[in-house]
């Protein structure tokens, strides 16, 4: 079943981070009627698409508040095609918390009441399939409408890496192999001073911060930025599923069909890579 069960979810990201600040944010899994998945950036008029669980945190006062954000074209193609988001020379991103949105403190936005605020970590995770080659592709993370870090293919690097845009990159030698599907799951970590990107993590992997992680590859991130949104883009077309956006790693990790597995059997434990 490709829809995210939300209950499930979070007990499974508990069960696995050991702690009880685990949040899910949001995710999608673009069950959405094939189409554009929204006007143009910067129209802020709620004709964006707005399914999935979520996107309504209020990270002030650590509720959910019932007010979901929707999805945004950032530039280019962005559209659903048979339950999947689709990029080609394009992207869609989505603010974690209500409709309103840009930086504006009277009336304060929902994007700002949303925010991470320089602090904090915030775990992305998706599903992806590079199906032709335009150079890169990646999720990265939105200070309002400023991209501030990236991670996925970086600009012709053919293989997956992490970037802090405008400063510098950190690559793997982890080779991108179109047509392939990968779970890729990433951190921003302000508190660590880090940004690591796993590729398809298994039930080995675990994040217990900068020191001690299995990340397949990391740089260092000394930014002290907001955090408001997540974009999923590419340069060629590439397909993206099963998103999700949480404050712990177990969250991102699985896909939504080995939730079942990981809370009937606890079989996602917090060991060291084999």
């Amino acid at each position: 079943m490709k829809r995210i069960l939300i209950v499930m979810l979070v007990s499974v990201g508990m069960l696995i981070a050991g702690s009880t600040s685990a949040e899910l944010i949001g995710s999608d899994s673009f069950d959405y009627a094939d189409g554009a998945i929204v006007n143009q950036y910067d129209v802020d008029d709620g004709l964006g698409l707005t399914g999935g669980q979520g996107w309504d945190w209020d990270n002030l006062s650590q509720i959910h508040t019932g007010t979901v954000s929707d999805w945004d074209n950032a530039w280019g193609t962005a559209y659903i095609e048979n339950q999947s988001l689709i990029t080609d020379n394009g992207g869609a991103l989505r603010q974690y918390n209500g409709p309103s949105e840009m930086w504006y403190e009277d009336p304060e936005t929902d994007e700002r009441i949303g925010a991470f605020r320089g602090e904090g970590s915030i775990y992305y995770g998706v599903t992806m399939t590079p199906l032709t080659d335009g150079g890169w592709f990646g999720m990265s993370g939105y200070d309002f409408p400023t991209e501030r870090v990236f991670l996925g293919m970086p600009w012709q690097s053919g293989v997956f890496g992490v970037e802090e845009s405008g400063v510098g990159n950190a690559l793997s030698d982890i080779a991108v192999v179109f047509g392939q599907s990968y779970r890729l799951v990433s951190v921003i970590d302000f508190d660590g001073d880090q940004l690591r990107l796993w590729i398809d993590p298994d039930q080995y992997d675990y994040d217990n911060g900068a020191g001690d992680n299995t990340s397949d590859i990391q740089i260092d991130y000394f930014g002290t930025n907001w955090n408001t949104a997540v974009r999923l883009a590419s340069g060629g077309k590439t397909q993206w599923d099963n998103l999700v956006v949480a404050t712990d790693f177990g969250t991102a990790v699985p896909e939504p069909t080995t939730l079942a597995l990981f809370s009937l059997g606890g079989l996602f434990l917090a060991r060291r890579k084999k």
